[in-house]
């Protein structure tokens, strides 16, 4: 059930940004899906054991941090700067089960994955208010 709600919602909030939230949206929303699958296939197709750190998945996380990074650094909004940020806080789960060989093999893979609900709903957020705020300002 959880798998079904976690791609709901990272569904939802992709065809939000991908409608909706301009350049940065449709970059950011590409980006979530392609991670989102690369972890699938990562977790299914690589037998990945979490006993220790997850090297397959620091990569996918390290190499959506890059690319959100680029998107935030590009764009004029706060939301994708929040993003990225979130996805920081991935990215440092993977390296503190490599610095902690006794870090929690299920903390962390709770941890990991926990990252990507705020990310999305930063962004379904930060896309609203964007719009909302550009509405108020242009009937000035």
């Amino acid at each position: 059930m959880e798998t079904i709600l976690f791609w709901a919602m990272i569904l939802g909030a992709c065809a939000y940004a991908m409608l909706l939230g301009g350049w940065e949206g449709r970059c950011t929303a590409s980006i979530f899906i392609v991670a989102s699958v690369a972890s699938l296939g990562a977790l299914q197709w690589i037998h990945i054991h979490w006993h220790k750190t997850n090297i397959t998945m620091f990569l996918v996380d390290f190499i959506t941090l890059v690319a959100l990074y680029a998107v935030a650094a590009k764009s004029r909004h706060w939301w994708p700067v929040w993003v990225v940020a979130f996805q920081l806080n991935a990215v440092a789960s993977h390296i503190a089960a490599m610095i902690s060989p006794e870090f929690s093999v299920s903390v962390y893979r709770n941890y990991v994955g926990l990252w990507a609900i705020p990310c999305a709903l930063v962004m379904v957020v930060g896309i609203f208010r964007d719009r909302v705020w550009t509405v108020r300002h242009d009937l000035i």
